[in-house]
């Protein structure tokens, strides 16, 4: 039996294990080694021990998802389960007015493009003007313009030379398509924006989603359990640290065994008979015919640092050009209602600029209960590293209580609790100019190694979960090709 082995359970590592299960069966026997604790990689949200809920970030699903839908429901859960509708809204906060301002993001290229010429954050001369640039956008989109010719510029400096008035760029209606499709306080690249925009330019397309916490035990709990249900198996508390080759093969590969909080495997909603391993041991791995490796661009790049050969190579070379940041996530409850707006708020000031009201996931909310409000944040901590987590709590709570009717304290905060994702492999991948080519595909220059993650070129090429879903199917299909051909 032919023996593959997948670094990580992230979307892409399940995704994986999943395909190649789904095709080959019992011909090959595939396990998926990971960090240990919880499923979802970067896409997790799960509750410890100590009944803190950890979040990595408000997670964003989109109506022109496929992939992880069609996944999900093999694995017998259901999107309905797993995400709530934000009903075709979205709001923004215009600091220079001081005030919130809703934008119906439902419907298709031209609808969308009526709804800006009806946002009142903007003069009536600006609202026509942005109207016409978004008709245009989308006409082009429509077209079929080849748009990684686009990639080495950022949107806002392809949207003044392709006609928009520079000072709505810096309107915090501008920024949704930095901050809330890539949660991103810098520029980014404008074929990645547009790309978005070119998937999210029909109706169903255009519908957003937010993911309800516990995310691992909604969504990525059931389809490890399917994986295990096709015969796959896991190998916790294993983090990669390096590979050794031969020629143009991975031979061997180096892990270590970490559990320094002491956790047991399977803390989420169900329990592997998965016996745990001793801390900080260290072993490597030989018992394999090819390997798939879904771990991020961040920590991939540690890997065989003292590898000269290897990193000045073409293929490996081009990774250090590729950057990843931390991210900051919170979440508060409070005792009585308060921000009543439906859908994403965006435009707050940084480093928690995204706020979204969870409070219709909330299991008392839907008995009937009262539960007040549930408000997740979510950004970057970029320019803010030297801050405590009371100070960006704090600066955070003051921003928001200058709106009307989102003063969180005056509503009697019950939980708060703040997460910041500084260890590599928690960081987001940055789509900023010039990455396309820079990012690697899946095929590497050993015959057995593949690579797959939201970071690695793929079908639907996006920084996103679809986009991770997408890089799992095409590196088992390449694992399973490669094992048939040898």
């Amino acid at each position: 039996m032919k023996r593959i082995l997948i670094i990580g359970a992230g979307p892409a590592g399940l995704a994986a294990g999943v395909k190649l299960k789904e095709t080959a069966g019992a011909d090959v026997s595939v396990t998926i080694a990971h960090m240990g604790h919880h499923f979802g990689g970067k896409a997790a949200s799960y509750t410890d021990a100590r009944g803190r809920l950890i979040e990595h970030g408000w997670h964003m699903f989109v109506g022109f998802y496929e992939k992880l839908p069609a996944l999900m429901k093999r694995a017998g859960t259901s999107t309905s389960n797993a995400v709530m509708s934000m009903s075709g809204k979205q709001n923004v906060y215009e600091p220079s007015r001081g005030k919130i301002y809703t934008l119906d993001s439902a419907g298709g290229r031209i609808t969308t493009a009526f709804n800006f010429a009806r946002y009142d954050g903007l003069s009536f001369d600006d609202r026509a003007h942005y109207a016409r640039f978004m008709s245009q956008v989308y006409a082009r989109l429509l077209g079929g313009e080849e748009l990684t010719q686009h990639d080495d510029v950022c949107f806002t400096r392809w949207a003044i030379e392709n006609g928009l008035l520079p000072h709505l760029t810096r309107m915090s209606l501008f920024r949704i398509f930095r901050d809330g499709y890539f949660n991103f306080p810098e520029q980014v690249s404008a074929y990645h924006t547009l790309k978005t925009m070119q998937y999210m330019s029909t109706s169903e397309g255009a519908e957003t989603f937010a993911a309800v916490a516990p995310y691992s035990e909604r969504v990525w709990d059931p389809i490890a359990k399917y994986f295990e249900s096709l015969g796959g198996a896991f190998l916790p508390y294993t983090m990669l640290r390096g590979f050794a080759y031969d020629g143009r093969r991975v031979t061997g590969l180096t892990v270590a065994r970490p559990d320094a909080n002491g956790h047991r495997y399977g803390e989420s909603s169900w329990q592997s008979a998965a016996p745990p391993l001793e801390s900080d041991s260290e072993t490597t791995f030989t018992d394999f015919d090819a390997v798939i490796s879904t771990v991020p661009q961040a920590v991939f790049v540690t890997l065989n640092k003292n590898d000269a050969r290897m990193w000045q190579s073409p293929y490996f070379a081009r990774m250090k050009n590729l950057r990843s940041a931390p991210t900051v996530s919170m979440t508060v409850r409070t005792k009585n209602p308060v921000m009543p707006y439906v859908g994403p708020i965006f435009g707050f000031p940084v480093p928690l600029g995204i706020a979204t009201t969870m409070t219709r996931s909330l299991a008392s909310y839907r008995k009937g209960g009262e539960p007040g409000n549930e408000i997740q944040f979510v950004g970057q901590e970029k320019g803010f590293e030297t801050w405590s987590d009371e100070e960006i709590a704090s600066f955070t709570l003051d921003n928001f209580a200058r709106i009307p009717n989102c003063d969180l304290r005056a509503a009697e905060i019950t939980y708060l609790e703040l997460h910041r994702n500084k260890s590599d492999f928690e960081r987001i991948f940055l789509c900023e100019p010039g990455i396309q080519k820079f990012r690697p595909g899946p095929k590497t220059p050993f015959a057995n190694f593949f690579l797959a993650g939201d970071w690695v070129r793929n079908e639907v090429d996006l920084i996103c979960m679809e986009g991770a879903v997408a890089s799992g199917y095409e590196a088992a299909d390449l694992a399973l090709a490669h094992i048939r051909q040898s």
